[in-house]
C-alpha cells in the first residue's frame, strides 16, 4: 500500500493538525501582503497607459498637420476614379474619399456633385453630409436645384447634418418652393 491509502496513526494525525493549523497562519499573514501588491500594480499601469496615449495624440496631431506624399498620389487616384465610367468603380472612390481625414478630400467630394449619374451625385452628397465640412456648404445649396428628386432630398439631409443658419436658410427656402417633395411622383402601372 502507498502511504496516501494507510489509514493515519493517533500520532499523526496530531502532528498534521498542528503542521496545518502553523501553515494556515502563516497563510493568512501573507495574504495581506498579497492585496497590497495588486493594488499597486493598476496604479503603474494607469500611468503607463498615460504616456502610451499621449505620444499616440502626439503622432496623430502631427499627421494631421501635414498630408504625406501618399495622401497627394491616394487622392490624384481617387480623383481619376471619380471620372470612371463604371459607376461602381466611382462609388467605391466616393466611399474611400469619404474615409479619408486630408481636408482636400472635400474639395473632390464636391466634384461629385457635378457628375453627370444621379446615384454618384446622391452618394456624394450623402459623403458631404457625413464629414460635415462647412466648406461644403455652397457647393450643397447648388445641388439643391438638382433635376432629381432623390439628389434634393440627399443633399437636403446632407445640409441638415452640417447645419449651420446658411444651410438651414437654404432647406426651408427650398421646401416653401416646393423643390423638396414630400411625396415621390405617382409612377405608371405596369400592364399585365
Amino acid at each position: 500500500m502507498s502511504k496516501s491509502a494507510r489509514p493515519p496513526k493517533k500520532g499523526d494525525s496530531a502532528k498534521k493538525s498542528t503542521t496545518k493549523s502553523s501553515s494556515t497562519k502563516a497563510k493568512s499573514s501573507k495574504k495581506p501582503t498579497a492585496k497590497k501588491k495588486t493594488e499597486k500594480k493598476p496604479a503603474v499601469k494607469k500611468t503607463s497607459e498615460k504616456k502610451a496615449t499621449s505620444k499616440i495624440t502626439k503622432k496623430a496631431k502631427a499627421k494631421k498637420k501635414s498630408p504625406s506624399i501618399d495622401d497627394d498620389h491616394i487622392l490624384r487616384e481617387l480623383e481619376k476614379e471619380l471620372q470612371n465610367s463604371d459607376e461602381q468603380v466611382c462609388l467605391g472612390a466616393l466611399e474611400r474619399l469619404s474615409q479619408l481625414k486630408d481636408p482636400r478630400a472635400t474639395d473632390v467630394l464636391i466634384k461629385g456633385l457635378t457628375d453627370s449619374r444621379h446615384m454618384v451625385r446622391i452618394h456624394a452628397a450623402a459623403q458631404l453630409g457625413e464629414r460635415k465640412d462647412p466648406k461644403a456648404v455652397d457647393a450643397l445649396i447648388g445641388s439643391l436645384n438638382d433635376e432629381s428628386v432623390f439628389v434634393r432630398q440627399t443633399v437636403a439631409g446632407a445640409l441638415e447634418n452640417i447645419g449651420g443658419v446658411k444651410a438651414k436658410k437654404a432647406i426651408a427656402r427650398s421646401e416653401g418652393e416646393g423643390v423638396l417633395l414630400d411625396d415621390l411622383p405617382e409612377g405608371r402601372r405596369l400592364e399585365d
